[in-house]
């Protein structure tokens, strides 16, 4: 039997088989954009039911990682529906510099899911991607959380 949700019509579930359906699986998450430092560190979980992808990821930057231009993350399972299907949701925090912490906002299109702080301080107001200076410049204590969820196309 396939884990994870994914039966067919007409399959014959055992009581395991019902009870491993969103079970959460570790991955090791894919952050585009960042280069880890010699401490950092990144962790995730995911679930699938059917074709939706519940997931959660962090990012720790550590040493002398750096984040170069907008921080997006791979998803965890399949490919993300963009078609305007499915309202999916994604959010998370970002901490650059081990001190203020800034909200975020993500969207998932195909094979990234791609995240934007908010904010009314500083040389931005609104959404803005968050990359190497915003929501500030990242140093090695620099810490991002994202969670949400997507149907897979």
């Amino acid at each position: 039997m396939t884990a994870l949700g994914d039966f067919s019509s007409g399959d014959v579930l055992t009581a395991a088989d019902l009870n491993a359906i969103g079970d959460w699986q570790t991955f090791t998450p894919v952050f585009n954009n960042v280069t880890l430092g010699a401490s950092g560190a990144v962790t995730g979980r995911y679930a699938e039911v059917n074709d939706l992808v519940f997931y959660a990821a962090k990012l720790e930057l550590g040493g002398t990682g750096s984040v170069t231009s907008h921080i997006t993350l791979t998803p965890p399972a399949g490919t993300a529906d963009s078609s305007t299907t499915y309202a999916t949701a994604h959010q998370g925090w970002a901490r650059p510099t081990g001190g203020t912490i800034y909200h975020a906002m993500g969207f998932a299109s195909g094979s990234a899911i791609y995240y934007y702080a908010y904010g009314l301080t500083g040389s931005w107001t609104g959404a803005a991607a968050v990359n190497a200076t915003t929501p500030a410049t990242w140093n090695s204590s620099g810490i991002f959380y994202c969670q949400g969820w997507y149907a897979k196309s």
